[in-house]
């Protein structure tokens, strides 16, 4: 009876977080869990990462550390973060503030930038660091160019539907649509190729142009060459950790719905509110390993640059470390 409680709690909880997907509308999640993380990414190669909460709090985890290191408290709530290490700033996507820009070294506003309508749930960097994107709840894209104060780029009128996932370093922006993918030329403002995909839920993409997309409980990879779906995957069991004695860990017949999913090296990884992270082949998609240490829904995982660390929070203001 207990678990079946506890499972209509996540099942819950994924309704309302699990779909923080693209363009899709979410309410006020405060009153959910203030102290949940939500959104994580490294400030440093590896071992140190900036996390954000839905009580407006941004801090530094460092790996083996059990304490936050406070930067910044806002009077909003934060659904994501993005981090320029050339300049030392922070943007952070809030509910009534829009886009805030935050000196990483003394926590202070430096600048606000407006969206048109609603507020946006992911913000990022270019792979130059040149250019920040997001988009908000409306469908309304927004490029600002870093190098000239944060200039909001006007984008042409038959600049592609669905949502910048990706600008790299020769500026060539990866567009997503539920049944398409856009790679457009931001330098000259046309269209390079497309892609006809079916992307559900897009969760992310690789150095060779392959996708990751989520569907409930299913996560499936696509294939860029081929265009058609290599594999699909699903965690096969629910996990739940003993009440009085957490070291044990007890897996039922169960698949629940994925949270996120990314690539590294030659694995993918997916979470779900299982609890858990599962570790896949990237070519064969064979099981390899489950992660078990959260203790609440794991809702966001980041891979460093150099690719030899994962970092993964949940919804209980968990974090962890994990070497890759």
């Amino acid at each position: 009876m207990e678990n079946n409680k506890i499972l209509y709690t996540y099942i819950l909880l994924f309704a309302i977080l699990g779909c923080k997907g693209q363009n899709i509308f979410i309410p006020k999640l405060t009153n959910i869990n203030p102290v949940s993380y939500t959104d994580v990414v490294y400030a440093g190669v590896k071992d140190t990462v900036l996390v954000s909460t839905f009580s407006g709090r941004i801090s530094k985890r460092i790996n083996g550390s059990p304490k936050e290191i406070v930067i910044a408290r806002i009077a909003d709530e934060i659904y994501s973060l993005a981090y320029n290490p050339q300049r030392k700033e922070i943007a952070a996507a809030t509910l009534e503030n829009s886009i805030l820009l935050i000196n990483e070294k003394n926590g202070k506003i430096i600048k606000k930038l407006p969206l048109k309508t609603t507020w946006s749930i992911s913000v990022f960097y270019s792979d130059n660091l040149n250019y920040l994107i997001t988009q908000d709840q409306k469908k309304n894209q927004y490029v600002w160019d870093v190098t000239k104060n944060y200039q909001e780029l006007i984008l042409p009128s038959d600049f592609p539907k669905g949502t910048i996932v990706e600008i790299d370093k020769q500026n060539i922006a990866v567009i997503v649509a539920p049944s398409k993918v856009t790679y457009w030329d931001m330098n000259n403002n046309t269209v390079q190729k497309e892609m006809l995909v079916d992307l559900k839920k897009f969760a992310d993409i690789d150095n060779q142009g392959n996708f990751l997309s989520l569907n409930y409980n299913e996560c499936t990879k696509y294939n860029s060459n081929t265009h058609q779906s290599e594999f699909k995957v699903k965690h096969p069991n629910w996990i739940t950790h003993d009440i009085e004695d957490e070291t044990k860990v007890y897996q039922d017949d169960y698949s629940m719905n994925l949270t996120t999913a990314k690539f590294a090296k030659n694995k993918i990884y997916t979470a779900s509110i299982d609890r858990s992270i599962r570790v896949w082949d990237k070519k064969t998609g064979e099981l390899l390993k489950s992660l078990t240490d959260h203790k609440g829904t794991v809702n966001k995982l980041k891979v460093s640059k150099d690719e030899s660390q994962l970092v993964s929070i949940d919804l209980k203001g968990g974090i962890q470390f994990w070497n890759l």
